[in-house]
């Protein structure tokens, strides 16, 4: 129950947050969504070295808490940080080159085309803060620290993402909604990243 609530309760403010953006971005007609759905599926791609590096340190951990080694879950740490934000940074960097090739793989309009290779621009320059967050909260949750986990994510994504992008979307037009995903994972990288430093140091 102590593990699971937090996690349950995390899942449910991310949809409802992902209801809130996904109505913001339908207001803007059809090219826009045609252009974040494929966009999206993209960015997915992009995102999945950094989910499965966080899942990784979260299991490393776990596994040397268990046996007692807290100098391998250290450099394990560091380690991980250093190749995903190496991976980061190359990955960003074939979104930039070959962003709309990709985008026209999903569709040939050339409006739509514009529009999700805007996103993707926005979104891979900071693929890099959201590797950094995942690695960190990776190493919270095997730790068994759950609850910062949740903390941040509701605060970031539910506090800061979703008004962010109604209020930028009102004044900057739909590249508000792109820029406020990385404002929600800078707000989220800090949080976990001072809930890990007195983590870390607990280790020493």
């Amino acid at each position: 129950m102590r593990l699971g609530i937090p996690a349950m309760l995390q899942q449910v403010f991310i949809s409802l947050g992902s209801v809130v953006l996904q109505r913001l971005i339908n207001g803007f007609g059809t090219y826009v969504i045609a252009a974040y759905t494929a966009a999206s599926k993209i960015d997915g791609f992009a995102t999945m070295p950094a989910i499965n590096l966080g899942k990784a340190i979260s299991n490393f951990v776990a596994q040397n808490k268990g046996a007692d080694q807290p100098e391998r879950i250290k450099n394990g740490l560091f380690a991980t940080l250093a190749i995903g934000v190496s991976v980061a940074l190359l990955i960003t960097l074939i979104v930039i080159i070959f962003g709309q090739p990709l985008m026209l793989m999903f569709n040939r309009n050339l409006e739509v085309v514009r529009i999700g290779y805007q996103y993707l621009i926005i979104v891979s320059i900071f693929y890099f803060l959201f590797t950094m967050m995942q690695i960190l909260n990776g190493f919270l949750l095997g730790l068994g620290k759950v609850f910062m986990p949740m903390l941040a994510t509701i605060t970031s994504f539910c506090l800061i993402q979703v008004p962010v992008a109604a209020i930028l979307s009102s004044k900057i037009g739909v590249n508000g909604i792109w820029i406020a995903s990385p404002i929600g994972w800078m707000v989220g990288m800090i949080f976990r990243l001072i809930s890990a430093k007195k983590e870390y140091k607990m280790l020493l």
